[in-house]
């Protein structure tokens, strides 16, 4: 399924923005609005209706450029390459309420052969349509985006595969990479039908150690960058700083022996956890990544093709989102991505995630110098949008609102604030904007593999100063949370007390209990001194900041210290992900229902706190079932303490969401009449015009 609940790494603040711009400078700046020059000349190519101004640039955050529905991580990504390029069968209303868009679902409730009763949902489409290549949309681009989703070697955000669909869990467990079946088989292992007895022997002889000793020296190094170990050789004091005791002289395949045994031999959740940067099997032969064939499974028994516009999809228990996790999707050209596709090999999608091509109002040309460039698709189904060309820039912060009142930028979503709030008032003339309630929460995370003792992340929470710094920053355009989740979904529990509060001496206690102790004037433990590191995006303007700040003081009070990395978006995501901090400044947007199994859940992609509980995984299984609301809400209380017990995920702000409109630019009268939590202009884009 494409989740809508994506990561939006603050860079400033979690907002993107959206500028209007068409020529450049020699440096390649935006400049401005283009002119058409007669306005019906740039129209014609597009067969779109001109007016003085043909592009709306839409200024965002830093861009990764995987413009890939399958494959994104980066809300930014989503927003520029994908969104405007695909249509989805289905989309949400004003009231967040899941209708028509380029199909239909409905459900209806059978009983089985054994008694048992059904979940069918039917998905289908409208005939007719075309992708912007002239291709024809028919269900099998649909029925393919569910099955890259559930490919066993599928790697992205989808948690598809992890559904309650009949025949989906028979289809992932049919088959495995190479390096999983050859370990689960052992070194003695006689039967050579899916490798070679050399393949076998040079694995557990040769290709895995070596690619443990690589992935355990990345450990050491980085506990020598963090000063935790002297040099590349104290795999001891490396191993300590990871949560692990080796013996005095231990070799560095001693460490990783020691890992794989404190993991039961689980290689996949010991990489997962433990990884320092870099996964353990991306050391390894890109042969072991092959998948293997364990069990004839070619389908999903549960995924049934009707017709060329319509397809079902059961289930075997009630899901309160199923409608969403199978309609909510983008319509994904199987024609184009591969043709050819088949279980076990995602590259050929892969390789196509720079250059998307959907059936959406505007066709991808191009991501050049920080810019996104989009031209209106002839062939939408909905009639081809009014303005040709759309572009998404990476703009600054700082300069969202000045731009807009330059008529440098037609639309932008800066982090409110009652100054610019007075600022907009005064240049009414000039700009309008909305406020709306954000589907989303700011929070601070902590890795529980680079700090595993929980006395010390919720010390750490302990330090975590909220009201003053959000008071301060958004006034009445924000509010402090409780548990981690946005409160504009109904299960929020509002009764929900503070889980740790600001209080220095509670944090010292804690990490007293975690074995530190102060000499000296320094808090450390069997001779190490307690250092954090925490990654922050464009902290100048971040309303986090303060929290960061007061924690650094109070922590060099106590003889422990905070080190804050400020690093630009793009360096941030990928650090994040691949778990190279201790902790973290995020958030979360788009939130539309109350599964978090993306975050919190053992299998989800962007549980970057890399915290795994098999109770919560039970709750979330609980929660999609339960129809009853309030017994729903009681599981979600439930869900919510135990990962604030956990101490990995500290829920910061709930604040408002701002879009500024360009008077000036832009025709106003053409943005949707309501703007809410769940809808906007983007989901327009074909009705927007240009003055």
């Amino acid at each position: 399924m494409k989740k809508r609940m994506i990561s939006l790494l603050l860079v400033g603040v979690m907002a993107f923005s959206m500028a209007a711009c068409g020529g450049k400078d020699d440096g390649g700046a935006v400049q401005g609005s283009t002119e058409s020059g007669g306005g019906s000349d740039a129209a014609a190519d597009t067969g779109s209706t001109g007016g003085t101004y043909d592009t709306l640039v839409i200024g965002s955050q830093s861009l990764e450029g995987v413009f890939s529905p399958f494959f994104y991580s980066s809300a930014y990504d989503s927003y520029a390459g994908i969104d405007p390029v695909f249509a989805s069968v289905c989309r949400l209303d004003p009231n967040g309420e899941l209708v028509d868009e380029a199909g239909h679902v409905e459900v209806e409730e059978v009983t089985a052969e054994d008694g048992s009763t059904k979940y069918v949902y039917t998905v289908s489409i409208q005939e007719g349509m075309v992708f912007s290549d002239g291709e024809p949309v028919t269900i099998d681009d649909v029925m393919f985006y569910y099955y890259v989703c559930a490919d066993p070697s599928y790697d992205g955000m989808s948690t598809i595969g992890t559904l309650d669909i009949e025949g989906m869990a028979e289809y992932k467990n049919s088959a495995a990479p190479l390096w999983k079946v050859i370990y689960e088989a052992g070194a003695d292992n006689t039967d050579f039908a899916n490798w070679t007895e050399e393949q076998q022997k040079a694995f557990f002889e040769t290709d895995l150690p070596a690619a443990g000793a690589q992935f355990a020296q990345e450990i050491v190094d980085y506990g020598v960058e963090s000063g935790a170990a002297t040099d590349a050789n104290d795999v001891k004091g490396g191993a300590a700083n990871w949560g692990f005791e080796v013996a005095d002289g231990a070799t560095i395949n001693d460490f990783f022996d020691t890992m794989v045994e404190a993991y039961g031999g689980d290689l996949k959740t010991l990489s997962d956890t433990e990884s320092a940067g870099t996964s353990l099997f991306d050391f390894m032969d890109e042969s072991y990544k092959e998948v293997v064939e364990l069990a004839d499974v070619d389908t999903i028994s549960g995924i049934q093709k009707v017709d060329d516009y319509t397809c079902t999809v059961t289930f075997n228990s009630p899901n309160i989102s199923a409608d969403k996790q199978v309609a909510w999707v983008p319509i994904t050209p199987k024609h184009y991505y591969d043709p050819d596709f088949t279980k076990g090999d995602v590259s050929k999608v892969k390789a196509k995630n720079g250059t998307p091509l959907g059936s959406g109002p505007y066709v991808f040309q191009s991501f050049d110098n920080n810019i996104v460039t989009l031209t209106a698709n002839d062939k939408y189904f909905k009639g081809c949008p009014k303005i040709p060309n759309l572009k998404f820039q990476v703009v600054d912060e700082n300069t969202k609102v000045d731009l807009v009142l330059n008529s440098e930028v037609d639309i932008t979503d800066p982090s409110a604030s009652l100054e610019i709030i007075a600022q907009l008032d005064e240049n009414a003339d000039k700009a309008s904007y909305s406020l709306v309630d954000n589907p989303g929460y700011g929070y601070i995370g902590i890795n529980a593999e680079r700090v595993p003792d929980v006395n010390v992340r919720k010390g750490l929470m302990s330090l975590m100063n909220r009201e003053p710094a959000i008071q301060s920053y958004y006034g009445d355009l924000g509010e402090v949370i409780e548990r981690p989740m946005t409160p504009t979904l109904a299960e929020y529990p509002d009764d929900a007390e503070p889980y740790y509060t600001y209080d220095p001496a509670k944090a010292l206690e804690y990490f007293q209990a975690a074995g530190y102790e102060q000499v000296d004037g320094k808090l450390v433990k069997d001779g190490e001194q307690l250092v954090i590191h925490v990654g922050i995006g464009e902290a100048s303007t971040h309303p986090s900041t303060p929290i960061l700040t007061q924690m650094a003081n109070d922590m060099a009070d106590m003889g422990a210290e905070l080190v804050v990395e400020d690093v630009q978006f793009s360096v941030l995501s990928p650090k994040v992900q691949g778990g190279e901090f201790d902790m973290w400044v995020m958030a979360w947007g788009n939130s539309t229902d109350c599964d978090l199994t993306q975050i919190f859940g053992s299998e989800g992609g962007s549980n970057y706190q890399r915290y795994y509980d098999p109770k919560i995984d039970a709750l979330q299984a609980e929660i999609l079932k339960t129809i009853d609301f309030d017994e729903r809400c009681k599981l979600v209380a439930e869900e919510l303490d135990l990962i604030m017990e956990a101490a990995v995920y500290m829920p910061i702000y709930q604040r408002k969401n701002m879009e500024i409109y360009n008077e000036t630019t832009l025709n106003t009268d053409t943005l949707p009449e309501e703007t809410t939590t769940y809808y906007n202009y983007t989901a327009e884009y074909e009705t927007l015009e240009m003055r």
